[in-house]
């Protein structure tokens, strides 16, 4: 009796255990929600001083050799709506610009339709209308890009301009992330690549190509901090800070 009593107990704990890990799952963080990376447009003039006396075959990345390039995809919904029972899930990548001294620059919202491919250039679509300083005065930050579902009017224009196809990235209307949306995406820096050999340098141009770090569901605080700083930075009405979309 206490037997089968023992197996009823475990079979309830096995019950109850499966239970709440289901609902883990479920609650779970999905990649792809607050992606980040960084970019580097232009050699700095300390870029390519090297002490090749002291260093034999060594290779360096010495600094930038041009635009660097953001690629985002929308693995979400079905990108033939002529299907029947296809779901249109267009996600909106709501980014945020800052220079090395982490400030923000510039934010904008821009929709990515599903199994659609947008294509963002740092200098023409990120840093081109810089708050602080105007157009072209940072060279080298960080951005962030957070997924999240279409929150205002399709003709929408946000705040001076910010809100695109819907996806406005201010704190108004604001936003939260969901695990129903996410992107994918990899950034490709244009790097200058530096070979001591022997006593000399030679420099040659590369390309390398990463995924964007992923930081799942991100920090609440920080989701906030974007939306409102995003707001005041655009809030102004001079146009300036925001950045633009590119087509798909």
């Amino acid at each position: 009796m206490g037997f089968r009593g023992g197996k009823r107990v475990a079979a309830a704990v096995g019950i109850l255990l499966m239970t709440l890990g289901l609902t883990a799952s479920a609650n779970a963080a999905e990649p792809g929600q607050v992606l980040w990376n960084f970019f580097e447009i232009l050699v700095t003039p300390e870029d390519g001083l090297f002490s090749a006396a002291t260093a034999v075959n060594q290779v360096f990345f010495d600094g930038s050799n041009g635009d660097n390039i953001l690629r985002l995809v929308n693995p979400n919904g079905a990108a033939n709506l002529n299907l029947a029972g296809a779901k249109n899930q267009t996600v909106c990548a709501m980014i945020y610009v800052f220079d090395a001294q982490q400030e923000m620059g510039e934010c904008c919202g821009c929709p990515v339709s599903p199994g659609g491919l947008t294509t963002f250039s740092v200098e023409h679509n990120l840093i081109a209308n810089w708050s602080i300083g105007g157009p072209f005065s940072v060279t080298t930050g960080a951005f962030a890009v957070v997924a999240a579902a279409p929150n205002a009017p399709l003709t929408c224009l946000g705040q001076s301009g910010a809100c695109h196809g819907g996806c406005d990235p201010s704190n108004n209307p604001g936003y939260s992330v969901n695990p129903a949306n996410n992107l994918l995406g990899s950034m490709t820096h244009n790097q200058l690549q530096a070979e001591i050999v022997g006593t000399s340098v030679q420099e040659t141009a590369d390309i390398t190509e990463t995924g964007l770090f992923d930081d799942s569901a991100g920090d609440p605080n920080n989701l906030a901090y974007l939306q409102e700083q995003c707001g005041a930075l655009i809030g102004n009405s001079t146009g300036g800070g925001i950045c633009s979309c590119p087509t798909e």
